[in-house]
Formats: C-alpha cells, structure tokens, sequence
C-alpha cells in the first residue's frame, strides 16, 4: 500500500463516525416517533436520515472511498423503501452499486490475487444489487463485460466460480433451468456471503439475498406454480359415544405441481383418533388434482349437555424452486351432544303438529271470524313438513329455527283465541253487526210493505168516486124495477075489477098471479135503495182491510226495532 493511500485510508476512517453518526442518530429519532405515534415526524426524520446517507455518500465519493459511498446510498435506498418512495429507492440503490463497480476496479487495479478477489466479490455483489431492482438485463450486461475486462486477472478457482454467479443466474432465466439457479443459489449464500465476510464488507450481504429473492420471482413468474385451496367436511348431528368421519379435501387449482406436502391434523383436547394418519406426507400432488383424505375421530368421553370442539388441519408444501406454502384448513367448530338433534326435531315437529290440531279446532269453536286463521293454520301446517325435510337434509339449525317460530306463533293465536274478554267483545261486536245489519234489512222491508198498504189505501180511495156512481146508478134502476112493478100491480087491479063475469075466472087467476110477482118484486129487500153512503161498502170494508193491515205492519216494525236496539 502506497504511503499516499494508507495516509488517505487513516483520514478516511477518522471521519467515517462523524459521517455515519448524522444519517443513523435521524434514523434513531425517526423509529422514537414511530413508537410516540407521530407519523408526520417519523417520515421527516427518515427523510432527513436519507439526506444524510446520501450527503456522505458524496462525500466519500469525492474522497474515492467508492465502497463507504456505497454502503451510504445502500442505507439511503433502505430509507427510501421504508418510505415506500421507489423511484428514490431504486436510484439510491443503482447509485450504491455503480459505487461498488468503481471501488471493484481500485481493488483489480493491483493485480494482486487478494484484492482481484476483493475486486470480483464487490462487482459481483453490484451485479446482485442490479437484480434486486429489477435491473437484471443491466446487471448480466455489466458482469460480462466486467469478465472479459478484467479475465486475466481472474485466475483463482474461487475468484473463478464467484465471477460466474450472475452467468448462472442469467442462464437460469433465459432456460428456466432450476439446476442452474440452486448451483447460483448455493455459490452465492456459502461463496460470495463468505467473500464478503472477508472483505469486510458484510453489511452487503442481505442485498445478494435479495438479489436472489428477484430471481426467485423471476422463475416463478416463468414457471407453473401450484395452488392449493383445503376444506373440512364435518358430519352433523353427533353424540359423545359414536365414531364419525371428518373428510379433508385438498385442491391444487394452480398451473405446477405441489411437491413434499406435509399434512398434520390438530384437535381439540377432548377428541381423539379413532382411525387414519394424524400426519401424511404426499410426495406430489399434480395440478388440477384432488387430494382426499379422511380420519375417524370420537368424543374421548361420555359427556353431558353439549360441547364444541376445534378441529384444523395445518400443513406446508413446496414449488419447484423449493419455496415452502403453508396450507390450513379450519379451524371447523364440531359440536357433540348427549343426544341426537335430528330425533329431538322428529319429537318436537310431531308435539307442534298436535298442538296445531288443537288450535285449528278452538278457532272453529271461537267467535272469531274462523276463516282467516284457519289458512295461517294451514301454513303452519305446511312449513312442519317443511322442517321435517329440513331435518332429513341435515339442516337441523334451519328446522329448529322453523320449530321454534311455529310454536311461537301457536302461541300467540292460543292467546288470542282464549282470550275471553277479547272474545266478549268479539262477540258483541258481531252481534251489533248482525243486528245492524237485521235493522237495515227489516225496516227496509217493513217500510216497503207500509208502502205498498198505503198505496192500496189511496188507490181505494180514488175508487170512492167510481163506486158511488155505480151505487146511484144501480138505486136508479132499482127506483125504475119497483115504479114498473107498481105499475104492473095497478094496471092489473083494474084489469081484474073490469073482469067480474065467471068466464073470465082464468084470466082473473092469471092477473092475480101477476099482482103476486108485482108484490114480491115491491117488497124485495134487494131492491130497497135505502140512503145514499159516503162510500160504497165494498170499497169501505178494503180501506179498513188496507188500514188494519198498515198498523199492524208499523206496530211489528217498531216492537222488532225496539228487540234489535
């Protein structure tokens, strides 16, 4: 080492505390506000702490101590993906590693084995940084060319196998070659960590992890990667004292193969196994294929009332970049009792049933108006068969819910229909309906038939008039039959006084049975005339009738208005 250099390189370490102290004391304040819950002065302080990385990251870059400036913008891009500011991120760290190229070359520019393998593990390290950003075009670009540049130098086998990391890494890429990757993978984490260990520099170290984690998510992006989906089917309906089956179906839904899949069923305490694997192991499981498996299971004693126990399956399995999934299925809650649900709701359907037959025979035998809560009956009726085929799925939570509301609604109609003052007053609410309803037909009728009397009374009673000269005509000619007769009996005296001979014995004989039938036809009482009425008889007697019949219908009227009031 050149006097010029060592005397630089004590300067240098002088002001590397003072340097570090400002971008590390913004960090330490950054993550006590944090804590305080000052968001607002956390992300000043990160953001100040950031500054402070990059500040003396120029500052060791005008000084050539390219690796401090690479370290600083490394903690400048840590600070910056903290702040989720990627743009910033990805420059910081871009910066980081061309600062890492620059301080490789000071290193090859020796020729010494040591430093040409300090040289390769820094540029290396840059070339894994590239990756880590997304950059791995730039990053296999600049390690080829740093190959051929400097491959005159490289001559250890070590040096050797870490300058050939990247073209492995790219290898694996472009071929989808996994072998490839694992050789990369394994000369990165066991060589170029190492390398960095001894080049003092392993503050570098958790980039190259990086680094490979990009590649990771390269290939996978590349390659088929499976998916696994799991679920439990539990039986319902289950008693402390019997075995039953719990069925685990796992799915691979993705595009690759599931490979060492580990399978591991945990139970409450308060179940154990009755048969089937508590652990399995499954070599492979291909995609788009279905993966079954079932273990019997029983209360680990005969309780009482009703418990619920836990029961998940948990598990892990890998991709072909040996990248570790874990898989759960659960937790499902089982629930044991000490007696069977589905018979319960078998009982309690049937009590219900004969608690329905009781309500539809009180409403038939109630006041209430019988036809409208005989249809709800029916619906009752109906959703009890329902809940019957509910229990017979094994929906036993929906058939109990039904249970419960049919009753609850027996209930409320049982209420209703026992009600006695409400059925009093249904009762009499019924009865003033029926009576109003009598009043409004009888008075109607009532004052129709009134009606009808007192039109046939003055129907009558313009009769009168008509009556009457039929009257003075039939006295006329009684008056003209008795003047006739009277005539007759006159002429015939004379005619009998002017025949007195005996020869006209006959003749007298004859005249006198002529004044016979003249004295009969006088004193005829029907043809008595007698005084002349106000109103013909006849007509007379149908004005009583009409009149009788009038009150007697106003008298009923009122004697059944009086009743129904």
């Amino acid at each position: 080492m050149s006097d010029d250099r060592a005397k630089r390189w004590v300067e240098e370490s002088q002001r590397d505390a003072t340097r570090q102290s400002a971008g590390k004391m913004h960090l330490q304040t950054a993550a006590q506000a944090e804590r305080a819950g000052d968001i607002a002065k956390m992300e000043s302080e990160y953001a100040a702490a950031a500054q402070a990385f990059i500040q003396s990251a120029d500052e060791y870059r005008a000084s050539k101590s390219f690796k401090k400036a690479a370290l600083n913008m490394c903690d400048a891009g840590d600070v910056f993906s903290e702040l989720a500011d990627a743009s910033k991120a990805v420059a910081a760290y871009q910066r980081g590693a061309d600062d890492l190229l620059a301080a490789s070359s000071e290193h090859l520019m020796w020729g010494d084995d040591a430093e040409t393998s300090k040289g390769a593990t820094l540029a290396v390290t840059a070339c894994m940084i590239y990756i880590m950003i997304g950059k791995e075009a730039e990053a296999f670009y600049k390690a080829r060319g740093f190959a051929a540049e400097n491959a005159s130098k490289i001559r250890l086998p070590a040096v050797v196998r870490l300058s050939q990391i990247p073209q492995m890494l790219e290898n694996s890429i472009q071929a989808l070659n996994l072998d490839s990757f694992a050789e990369a993978e394994n000369a990165a984490v066991t060589e170029l960590k190492s390398a960095l260990a001894s080049s003092s520099s392993p503050e570098f170290s958790k980039y190259v992890d990086k680094g490979l984690d990009m590649v990771r998510e390269i290939l996978r992006g590349k390659l088929k990667v499976p998916k696994i989906s799991s679920q439990l089917t539990i039986p319902i309906d289950l008693t402390f004292t019997e075995d039953f089956s719990v069925h685990l179906n796992i799915r691979n839904s993705g595009d690759g193969a599931a490979s060492n899949m580990k399978i591991e069923w945990h139970l409450d305490e308060g179940l154990q196994f009755v048969s089937g694997e508590k652990t399995k192991t499954i070599p492979s499981l291909p995609a788009g294929e279905n993966l079954k498996l079932a273990v019997i299971l029983r209360g680990a004693e005969a309780l009482g009332g009703i418990r619920d126990y836990s029961i998940v399956v948990r598990g892990s399995y890998e991709d072909k970049l040996k990248t570790v999934y874990s898989l759960q299925a659960g937790p499902t809650i089982i629930t044991l009792k000490d007696f069977k649900e589905s018979e319960k709701l078998l009982q309690d359907s049937d009590v219900t049933s004969g608690r329905v037959g009781f309500l539809r025979a009180s409403i038939e035998e109630s006041e209430f108006e019988a036809e409208p809560l005989l249809r709800i009956v029916d619906g009752l009726t109906s959703s009890l068969k329902e809940s019957r085929a509910e229990v017979e799925r094994g929906e036993l939570d929906a058939a109990k819910a039904r249970i419960r509301i049919i009753n609850d609604i027996v209930d409320q109609i049982d209420a209703l229909v026992g009600d006695e003052a409400l059925v009093e007053r249904v009762a009499e609410a019924k009865m003033s309906e029926k009576k109003a309803f009598a009043m409004s037909k009888i008075v109607s009728a009532f004052e129709q038939a009134i009606a009808y009397a007192s039109n046939q009374e003055k129907k009558l009673e313009a009769e009168v008039p008509l009556a009457l000269t039929e009257w003075d005509s039939m006295a006329e000619k009684k008056k003209r039959i008795i003047g006739a007769a009277g005539k007759i009996k006159s002429i015939a005296n004379e005619v009998k006084g002017k025949l007195t001979s005996p020869e006209h014995q006959l003749i007298q004989n004859s005249i006198s049975d002529v004044q016979m039938e003249a004295e009969k036809i006088l004193i005829d009482s029907l043809l008595v005339v007698g005084e002349r009425p106000a109103s013909p008889e006849k007509v007379e007697m149908a004005l009583v009738v009409a009149r009788s019949i009038r009150n007697e219908i106003t008298q009923l009227m009122e004697k059944k208005r009086s009743e129904l009031e």
